[in-house]
């Protein structure tokens, strides 16, 4: 992955939108009237941690207050470009746009105390049970603790994509919400490919270094025989249509 250089590498507005308790809705995206949302200043290496601690700084009265242990989700928006240049070459009538969502990963607030005890308690269960339960949770703490330091680089991010962010406060016995709360669109139709068996090679580039229509091209998706999308299928991506 490229380096980024800070002092020398201008920013980008990134506009973020927020919700307490879930995700936004896919289609809300394509409506005039957009879902409230902060801009920060942001570059390719901007980790989740990072975006987490903007958020904060931005406008604290987001977040509970003490706001230790509230997690905060992110996902990717981006428009499934493809399927627009499908239906304007098909000369149908103008309909509304469709998104494509990916799922980058959560932050705890206060998190490495939260992620220590879970750690420990993982490795301090006793029996069988126990252990496995502990030993998945453990493996969870751990996955989460590598997400929230991967870039949005790493996310294959391009420029004037949305991020959508998920405000979860702990639970009522102080707990921390898990990040599956903030899913609230999970179809409802026919599912696509199982995980891990993506029907084509295709790829997100990160568009970092060249117009943004280019890697539109390379990353677009639409949908293919049988009506599941085509393109870029991945673990924890959905196509909303």
């Amino acid at each position: 992955m490229a380096s980024y250089d800070r002092e020398v590498t201008t920013p980008f507005l990134l506009r973020l939108f927020y919700k307490n308790g879930s995700f936004h809705r896919p289609d809300e995206f394509a409506s005039r009237s957009l879902p409230p949302s902060l801009s920060l200043y942001a570059w390719p290496s901007s980790t989740l941690t990072e975006l987490a601690e903007q958020v904060a700084a931005e406008d604290p009265t987001l977040l509970p207050s003490p706001s230790v242990g509230t997690r905060l989700a992110f996902r990717l928006i981006y428009p499934d470009a493809r399927n627009a240049a499908a239906t304007a070459g098909a000369h149908h009538a103008p309909t509304q746009p469709r998104f494509m969502v990916k799922d980058l990963g959560s932050v705890v607030l206060g998190g490495d105390g939260a992620s220590a005890a879970l750690l420990a308690a993982a490795n301090g269960a006793e029996g069988d049970d126990g252990d496995t339960e502990m030993a998945g949770a453990a493996a969870l703490a751990t996955a989460e603790a590598a997400m929230k330091d991967k870039t949005l680089g790493e996310f294959k991010f391009v420029v004037g994509d949305y991020v959508s962010c998920a405000i979860l406060p702990p639970l009522a016995d102080g707990s921390v919400a898990p990040a599956i709360t903030a899913r609230n669109d999970r179809p409802t139709g026919p599912r696509g490919p199982a995980a891990g068996h993506p029907p084509h090679n295709n790829r997100r580039d990160a568009g970092f270094a060249g117009g943004p229509g280019r890697d539109r091209e390379r990353r677009r998706s639409g949908f293919g025989d049988g009506g599941f999308p085509e393109g870029e299928w991945r673990r924890g991506d959905r196509a909303i249509w």
